[in-house]
Order: structure tokens, then sequence, then C-alpha cells
């Protein structure tokens, strides 16, 4: 089981000028104002978001110069999503790879590869990272974090290692936790149901006090699931199967995950100042079927021993978090975290046939520390100094094999446990002026970076915001980035033949980003956002199949450019609902020469070349003690080129088939079971149609996408 709690990071964002996400911080005047022209309440919601990622600066989701989606806990609960890997799959500009261990997103026609995790995007709760350091990888599942402590998800689509450094690349996911006084005294939701014909099951439960001065909360979540029963797609070219396991069929899919955690804060109201100290725990265990290494392992094999790779990996954090206001125009901002993680000791790696199986060794420990300096001497004006330390210590993947039959293992270690230091002092200065409130708002700012390995490191962000009108917003902004490869690209040993093989001799990663967006909202209940991206991405570093194997590589650049366009109506809570549209270009260079370079081709491979989301709302007519809404959502996804795995295996490119996703739930809602407390009833269905997909593999298979599940939903609040 896994675990995670996160508090509020004190001194994240100010609201003009004091903290926004800072539990119990003040807002300051004119943060909540309103347009009382508008009488829906619900877009009344939408205009009035305030979102803190883009600048570190509390300000409405139209002011904010960032390509920016914000999904609030109430559309979490509407649409029934279960992870943030669900939120971000219905987020434009974002598409995700399940191969039902670690979901890995790509953003705007660019993906990491094999073993990325999601490792393109920055995760952090509250503005800190929640990376498992190893693979730079981010988990998006249940052991993530507890979705009942969410109070928003802020997405931003385009680099941002200027203000959140070398991880904030292709985009960020920024989540913030509930304020004190939203901490509810106990808030439970339980799940049972049914997944590819096997029981599963999920609880998800936060509960705290707080006073004007005190704050505590507690926070737990946890996964039973199992998807065994998925078959391995025909499309596969080149499957590693054992011999004593006949058919496609996955045996060993089970999926556990959690999240435990607390958090307590302390703060001063009059004079502003605030302390706050969290903890967490967090693992995963996952069937492994669909492993990299080989597929369909699980079960029994040939001499009747039990047979199967089990992924089993666990992270926990400890964070102090300070805000000091000295003056209206003057605060400090202090924050330290320590970070642990590595693998379980029943992970295992099962070779396809073999009479043993592999044990990992890899293991990770640092500190991340950071003071910041916030001054604004106007309104219209504001300053942001930031030093920041990253310590990071990773034991190098190594693994020894074990015999099956006796339970020891034999031969030499293929590696000597060795230990690699890795620190990026950086510096940021940014800035944002209102030059002409609303016509023109300017932000920029600029970070430097001294790493380790990879030197002297400058990105900068430079953005303008203007409201042309009062139902026209446009942006216009450019960013950059640069990643440092993980130690997993630097580092990584090959466990069995055709695995991946490091390259510590890795340049990093660049990219560079001009965005326009335009939105419109000629009515109070109806809106619609249009925007255009062009990215480059140079030195990109992934595994690429060189011979029998995937050796990490720098491969030359990829080029990309997304058109999206989305559209909103909202009638309060009696109907709404939304669509969207996204297409992608993106050409690249491959690495490989010769006959394989005209294999692969340029094209874009594994992220479609086209997206269409929607979903829709509507209160039912029902008595009055039983309010239902009925909601659905779905996702057509256009055709994927196949990876350069498959490719070569399969001895040309070859495009996977178009599929539709969809979702229905029927509520009831503020159900009085037990009087003066609510309780929610619903029933939910994910993946209705029962869509197979597949979805691009990078290791010479494709994977299934993940199964219809039923299931009945009991949240009670306290």
């Amino acid at each position: 089981m896994a675990a995670l709690v996160i508090a509020s990071i004190p001194g994240l964002a100010w609201a003009q000028p004091t903290t926004a996400t800072a539990p119990g911080a003040p807002k300051a005047a004119g943060s909540e104002r309103r347009n009382d022209a508008l009488e829906d309440v619900d877009l009344l919601r939408l205009l009035d978001v305030e979102v803190s990622t883009a600048t570190k600066t509390l300000e409405t989701l139209d002011d904010a110069p960032a390509i920016m989606t914000a999904i609030t806990a109430d559309e979490i609960r509407r649409w029934g999503y279960q992870s943030v890997g669900e939120v971000l799959e219905h987020v434009v500009g974002f598409y995700l790879i399940d191969d039902h261990i670690l979901p890995n997103a790509g953003v705007q026609g660019m993906t990491g590869g094999l073993g990325a995790e999601s490792g393109v995007i920055k995760v952090m709760i509250n503005g800190r990272s929640a990376a498992f350091r190893t693979t730079s990888g981010n988990w998006l599942g249940t052991e993530l974090i507890p979705l009942s402590v969410i109070k928003q998800i802020e997405v931003v689509r385009g680099p941002a290692s200027a203000l959140y450094g070398a991880d904030a690349f292709l985009g960020v996911v920024n989540i913030i936790t509930l304020d004190p006084e939203d901490i509810p005294f106990a808030d439970g939701t339980v799940q049972v149901g049914v997944t590819q014909d096997h029981p599963s099951g999920r609880v998800d439960v936060v509960g705290g006090m707080f006073t004007d001065r005190f704050e505590m909360m507690l926070t737990a979540a946890g996964e039973l699931d199992d998807r065994s029963g998925l078959k391995l797609p025909d499309e596969s070219p080149a499957p590693r199967i054992p011999p004593y396991h006949s058919g496609r069929l996955a045996q060993n899919l089970e999926r556990r995950s959690g999240v435990v955690g607390a958090r307590l804060g302390f703060r001063h109201p009059e004079r502003g100042h605030h302390l706050v100290v969290s903890a967490y725990w967090s693992g995963i265990r996952r069937g492994g079927d669909f492993a990299q290494w080989a597929q369909l392992t699980g079960g029994t094999d040939s001499f009747g021993r039990e047979a199967g790779t089990v992924v089993s990996l666990q992270q926990r954090r400890v964070a102090v978090d300070g805000l000091f206001q000295l003056n209206r125009e003057l605060a400090f901002a202090v924050q330290g975290m320590y970070f642990q993680g590595g693998v379980l000791p029943d992970d295992r790696v099962d070779v396809a046939g073999g009479w043993y199986y592999i044990e990992r060794r890899m293991a990770y420990r640092g500190v991340d520390a950071s003071v910041e300096a916030r001054w604004m001497p106007w309104d219209r004006f504001n300053v942001i100094l930031n030093l920041e330390s990253v310590y990071d210590k990773e034991d190098m993947p190594s693994f020894r094999r074990v015999s099956k039959l006796t339970g020891q293992s034999f031969g030499s270690p293929e590696r000597e446990q060795e230990s690699a230091e890795l620190v990026d002092l950086g510096a940021l200065l940014s800035a944002n002026l209102k030059v002409l409130d609303p016509w023109l708002k300017l932000t920029g700012g600029l970070r430097y970076d001294h790493h380790s390995k990879y030197g002297n490191q400058l990105t900068g962000r430079f953005g303008a915001t203007s409201h042309l009108g009062k139902s026209v917003v446009a942006k216009l902004l450019y960013g950059s980035a640069f990643k440092a490869p993980s130690p997993y690209l630097l580092y990584a040993q090959p466990l069995v033949p055709g695995d991946v093989i490091g390259n510590e001799f890795l340049s990093p990663q660049l990219i560079h980003t001009v965005d326009a967006e335009l939105t419109l909202r000629p009515a109070a209940w109806v809106s619609a956002t249009t925007g255009l991206s062009y990215s480059r991405l140079n030195d990109k570093a992934e595994f690429v199949p060189r011979g029998i194997n995937q050796t990490a590589q720098n491969v030359a650049s990829q080029e990309s450019l997304i058109w999206t366009v989305r559209a909103d109506v909202h009638r309060g809570d009696a109907v709404g609902g939304y669509g969207s549209f996204e297409t992608v270009r993106s050409a690249r260079e491959s690495g490989q020469v010769g006959y394989q370079a005209d294999l692969v081709g340029s094209s874009m491979v594994a992220y479609p070349s086209w997206i269409v989301r929607g979903g829709a709302y509507v209160k039912l007519p029902s008595p009055s003690f039983l309010p239902l809404e009925l909601s659905t959502q779905g996702i057509l996804v256009g055709p994927r080129l196949s990876a350069e795995a498959s490719t070569l295996e399969a001895g040309s490119a070859f495009r996977l088939p178009t599929y539709l996703k969809w979702n229905a739930s029927l509520v009831a809602r503020n159900l009085w079971i037990i009087p003066g407390h609510e309780t929610t009833v619903a029933v939910r269905a994910k993946n209705i149609l029962g869509s197979t997909g597949p979805d691009p593999g990078f290791s010479g298979f494709e994977y299934p996408l993940s199964p219809r599940e039923i299931y009945l939903e009991l949240r009670h609040r306290y």
C-alpha cells in the first residue's frame, strides 16, 4: 500500500501581495471582485477561478500568463475521476499511454519514450516536486494523493523551467490542497465495483481540525484492482512471451496503491506568518505482465513454480515551510524538504522461460531547500527572487540473479553498489507589471541553474496578456526550459537481452515554445478558447533501439505545432457541458542511420494526430429528497504511429486505429441520511464500450487500454 499527504505550501503564491495557497493567508483587496452584470453563478466560478502556478502570484485564470487549465474539486467529483492521471487524460494538449504499471504522459505531440513515466512534465503538490527521483517519473494514480484533499489542479502546458527548475519541461501539474478552513472533521469515500470480471475497491479519507492559529490534517487513500484477463494486442510485432504461457491473456495485472500522510500548521493571523510541517509515505505494487523485460510472465512456469514480474516501489518526504510577512510590501518564504525512495523487497523481474528471477536495486535520498523574497511596492507590480539548492544522492541501478529453486543469489553482482551525487543550484528573478490594467499585463523571468554534471543553464519566460474588451482575452507567450537526463537514462543496466542501457555522456534537453491564445465570452453562459503553440526541442534524450538493446541517446531535434479549440456552456448546476478538439503536426530526427533511419522516418510517433473530447451533465427531474444528476464524458482518439522499436521489429511503420472511450455517472447528492451530515451515492461506469485500443508500446509490443469498470461510490462528510 502506498501513501501520501501534502500540506499547503506557505508562500507558493501571493494574493497581492500575501500568500494564496498558504492555509489561512489573507487576500488583498480586489482579489474577490465580481461582475454584478453577470447572473450565471456557474460562469462566475469559471471567470473567478484563482490560480498561482503561472507566476507564483494569485490571479484569475484569464490574467495568468500561461496556456493553463484549472480543474476544481467539484469537477473531479462531477466527472468521477479516480486519479490525477484520469484528470490529465481529459486535458487539452495531453495524452497518456498506460502500460498498466505507470502511465506515460505526452504533451503537444512529444513523448518521453521508454521508461519516461510522465517525466516530461513536473508534477507538484503545492509547488513541491512529487517525482520518483531515479527515473524523474511521476506517479499519477491513487498513490500520488487522496482526491479528497485536493482543492484544485492547475495544469500549465509549455515549458516552465524559469519558475520551477529543470524538470518543468513540457508542462507543469500543480496540485493545490485544501485551505485550513476547508478541512472537514471527516470526509470519506468508498468505491466497490468490478474490473475485467475482478472485484475492485478504493478508499479515500481526509480529516482534521483548524482554529485561527492551528491546523491539523490526516489523509489516506488506497486501491486494490486487478486488470488480469486483458489481451496482449495482436498488433504487437515482437513480444517476449515465456514458453509456459499459452494464448495472449494477462494473468498478473493486480494493482495495489496507497497513500497516507499528515500536516501540522501554525500561523499568526495578524502578522501573516505561517509554518507548516508535512510528511508522507507512498508506494505501489503492480503485476508486470506488460512490463518491458518480458510479457505474460505471470502464473505458474513449466516446473510448477510461481512466476511473474512484480514492480514494487516506495517514496517518502518530510517538509518544513515557513512564510514571514515583514510588511505589506515584503515577505520571505523558506522551504526545506528531505526525500527518499527506492524498490521494496518484493520487487522482482521475471525473465521469459528462465529458472531465475532478478532483484533490482536502486534508491535515492536528498534535500531540496529554497529561500524566496517577494517584494510588491504597489498593486500593479511585484518581484520574486528565489534561491534554491537540490542535492540528490543516487544508488545507481544494479541487480542480482536469484534462483527460483533455492531462493539464493548466484554469480557476481552485475555492478557493485555505486553512488552518484547530483547537485543543482538555481536562482530565479521574476516580475509582473500591469502596464495598463486590464488592457496590458507583462510578465518576465529568468532562471540560472548550475548543475554539477551539466554546468550553467539559463532559461527564461516572457508574456503579455490583454483584456481587449469585456468578452475578449488574448495571450502571447514565450518560454524555454532545460531537462537534465534522469539517473535512469544515465546509469541504467540491462537486466535481460534487449533491455535498456544508460549513457553517462548524454547532453541536457532544451526546448523553446511560443504560444498564442484567444478567449471569447459572448454571453454569460458560454465561452470559447482557441490556441496555437509551436515548440522546438533540441537534444531530446530517450532510449532508442541500438542492436538488440535500447540505448539512451540524444536524438537531434523535434518540432511540434498544435492547434486547440474548446467551448464551454453552463447554466448553473442544472445543465452544462464542454467540447474540445486538438490537432498536432510534429516532425523529429530519430537518431537512426541508414536503412533504419529510412524505416522509422521523421513522423511523430505514439502521439495521436488529433483528439476530440467532450462532456455533459444535467439534473434529472426527481423528488427533492433524491436529487439526481446524469453526467457523461468521452474521448475520441485519432490514429497513432507505431514507436520505433515496433516499427523496426515489424519491418515497416504501422498506425493503430481510432478509438472511443466513454464514461457515464448517475449521482445523488445532498442526501441527508444522517441529519446534518451530507451523503453522496453514485453509480459510475468507465470505458462502457470496452474499447481495447491498442496504444503504442516502446519495447516491440503494444498496450491494451484500461478495461471496462463499473462501481458503486459512497461518500459521507461530517
